[in-house]
């Protein structure tokens, strides 16, 4: 073997070294592990956000500490990439930070005065029975006011028993009838009057 073949299969001592964590490589499969947990996370979040009445309480519960598991190995990961000398520091913090940021928006907040009540999850409920009972509720509440909005888009609900509460009760809350449900004009000035 001569020179010119040693020199091709020495690493060159420019070469920055493999990342590794408690001794073990990083392998580049470990950012790809990375970005499927962010997906599956993320596509939890919206899940969760779009129809909050057909996901399980634990899995809902569930949401921010998917992401958390995903904030502790990219960090990690960058970590480890900056130990390796393969990734700037300060990148890797503003980034740690950043996802740390998110995380902390993700967690509950508790509820107070003004913020949902029990009535709006029943108004947005998957089943329409559910909606059409919420929908009579909330003009016999001392703070049905505050459902007007979200009774203006029951008033397409595909459910007719749906719109028509959702009807009774603006016009019982309005105090005057602007037009019946499904009519287009109708819901225009509903939308006007509770924008």
């Amino acid at each position: 073997m001569n020179d010119g073949d040693r020199n091709i299969a020495s690493p060159s001592p420019t070469q920055a070294p493999t990342p590794q964590v408690g001794g073990l490589r990083v392998a580049p499969a470990f950012a790809g592990a990375l970005y499927l947990l962010l997906v599956a996370s993320a596509a939890l979040g919206l899940w969760v956000s779009q129809v909050p009445e057909a996901v399980p309480p634990a899995l809902a519960a569930a949401v921010p500490w998917t992401f958390l598991l995903f904030v502790t190995a990219f960090a990690v990961y960058r970590m480890a990439l900056v130990r390796a000398r393969r990734y700037p520091a300060s990148k890797a913090l503003f980034q740690i930070g950043t996802a740390v940021l998110f995380f902390m928006l993700l967690l509950p907040r508790a509820k107070v005065g003004g913020g949902e009540d029990e009535l709006t999850p029943l108004l947005r409920h998957g089943d329409p029975s559910v909606r059409a009972v919420a929908a009579e509720v909330a003009r016999c509440r001392p703070d049905g006011q505050r459902h007007a909005r979200l009774l203006v888009e029951q008033l397409r609900d595909p459910d007719p028993r749906v719109q028509a509460a959702a009807h009774a009760s603006q016009v019982a809350l309005a105090g005057a009838d602007l037009g019946p449900p499904g009519n287009d004009e109708a819901l225009r000035r509903w939308k006007e009057r509770y924008p």
